[in-house]
């Protein structure tokens, strides 16, 4: 039989398990001295090691965590499929049973200041179950958490704001740089790096896109640095007094958090201590036996984008993706060539609601999870801006190729790891009907609720967060050497052992 000669053994579906190159595939423990044993598979499929006088040991399987899974090549993204011990619903439950133990004991001071952070993609995804807003989400999560012993919730649409405006400063200075010109040795294009989904599967397999990537931090993590610095000294506390849980849309979040970027080597905490997925936190709220529906809404904490009557959430123009291409592009046309056009403007384009004169819209190939959305200058109708929106592994790796061989024309590229950007997560809930038809619509209608159910906002006038970054970063605000140290971050490609089963067959 001939095999193709693009046979590999690998598999290149957008959820990837772990691969064949994993650095831990087998815990072994040598005694330094051969015993005659020999190993038995069970009934149960558990392994046992068997003595020479028939003694019959279990042997444990091994554990993999979240640092040997960024600490080789074996595996592009998949931390769905690898045992996490560190980061689950069950930590975030033993700090507050510790600190009622603690409190009861009359040591107060010793319990962890506890801070959950929520992602709107989160709140949009319980919104369709529970059948409610996203506003009467978030006040409900916000009073069922702190009923159970947390002592702040917040939004990571404050900390997007803050990530969209430095995106958009670094889109800017980056474009000047490279005088427009996009390719090798150049600072163009600029890939958006909040999907870490992404980052992983750049880090590992192509660190050639590395220097394209952009070094502003995901909310998640600006969220990590306002609560362990900011925050913190709000309070008159040192990081690692504070237990800071966020959650996201994504299991590959947790992946992020665990980044030794975000680690503080002093005071021994990470900006994010644990991460948990939307379906774990609906799970341990109905394991606590707190149903939503039946819990009183309560007030939202000040890092909430919402108005001050609290009526509403605001959100971000554009896809769950987190609207990096609609705030950058509106940015940056008024910045580089004094051209207004708003982020709502953009994204409506870009869903093909409206038309507008100055932006042209193409699905490749008739896709919407690539899409080109390219700006033209009013003068000449030649392209200045040249935008584009990539999701999925399928598209990446065309995206990957194109920048490889020189072919892409981008200037800027909005990237998610999974179709249909973040609503369709591998942390969101999921319907019922698991047949592909229904999880199709249930993931239309998370995006719907996301995009449709708060009012815009531009992060520029959203007074907390000027209060904020003035307040934090003093008087310099973004330019101080401060705010690119806390707003920052780095990649770093690693370099694949060969593996025989890899190879083209």
């Amino acid at each position: 039989m001939a095999f193709s000669g693009g046979l590999r053994l690998t598999d290149l579906n957008d959820y990837i398990t772990p691969g064949q190159e994993c650095i831990k595939p087998v815990e072994v423990k040598k005694t330094g001295a051969a015993n005659g044993s020999h190993i038995k598979v069970g009934d149960a499929g558990d392994y046992y090691e068997v003595a020479k006088d028939g003694e019959e040991t279990k042997l444990e399987a091994a554990r993999i965590t979240l640092n040997d899974c960024l600490a080789c090549s074996g595996c592009v993204t998949s931390a769905e499929a690898v045992l996490i011990t560190m980061q689950s619903h069950h930590e975030l439950l033993a700090v507050l049973e510790e600190n009622r133990r603690l409190r009861s004991q009359g040591e107060g001071a010793q319990a962890k200041h506890v801070v959950v952070t929520v992602a709107p993609q989160s709140r949009a995804s319980l919104a369709l179950k529970h059948r409610m807003s996203p506003l009467s989400v978030a006040k409900r999560v916000t009073a069922a958490l702190k009923a159970m012993g947390v002592d702040h919730v917040f939004d990571s649409a404050f900390t997007r704001d803050l990530t969209l405006v430095e995106s958009a400063r670094e889109f800017v200075e980056r474009f000047k740089a490279s005088e427009g010109q996009v390719g090798d040795r150049r600072s163009l294009p600029v890939l958006a790096s909040w999907c870490p989904g992404w980052v992983c599967y750049a880090e590992k397999t192509h660190a050639e896109v590395l220097p394209w990537m952009s070094t502003t931090r995901s909310s998640q993590q600006t969220m990590g640095a306002v609560v362990k610095d900011y925050l913190a000294k709000k309070l008159g506390k040192t990081p690692d007094q504070i237990y800071h849980v966020t959650v996201m849309m994504c299991y590959d979040k947790k992946l992020e958090a665990s980044r030794d970027d975000f680690y503080n080597d002093i005071y021994k905490t990470r900006d994010v201590d644990c991460v948990v997925t939307t379906g774990e936190l609906d799970r341990m709220l109905s394991e606590a036996g707190v149903s939503l529906e039946n819990v009183t809404e309560s007030g939202l904490d000040s890092l909430f984008k919402a108005d001050s009557a609290q009526g509403h959430l605001y959100s971000s123009a554009g896809t769950s993706a987190g609207g990096g291409l609609e705030y950058v592009m509106s940015y940056a046309a008024h910045a580089l060539f004094g051209i207004a056009i708003s982020p709502e403007q953009v994204a409506a384009a870009g869903r093909e609601e409206v038309t507008h004169p100055l932006i042209e819209v193409k699905a490749v190939r008739n896709l919407s999870d690539h899409r080109e959305i390219t700006l033209l200058d009013p003068a000449t109708r030649q392209p200045c801006l040249r935008f584009a929106a990539v999701y999925g592994f399928r598209h990446l790796q065309n995206l990957v190729r194109k920048l490889k061989s020189g072919r892409s024309v981008y200037h800027y590229v909005e990237v998610a790891a999974c179709p249909n950007a973040c609503s369709n997560g591998g942390g969101q809930l999921q319907p019922e009907d698991l047949s592909p038809a229904a999880k199709k619509q249930w993931v239309a209608e998370t995006e719907r609720i996301y995009v449709t159910s708060d009012a815009y906002e531009l992060p520029e006038n959203n007074p907390a967060l000027r209060e904020l970054i003035y307040d934090w970063f003093g008087p310099e605000g973004l330019d101080s050497q401060l705010a690119k140290q806390a707003l920052h971050t780095q990649f770093h490609g690693i370099v694949s052992k060969t593996n025989p089963l890899g190879v083209s067959w």
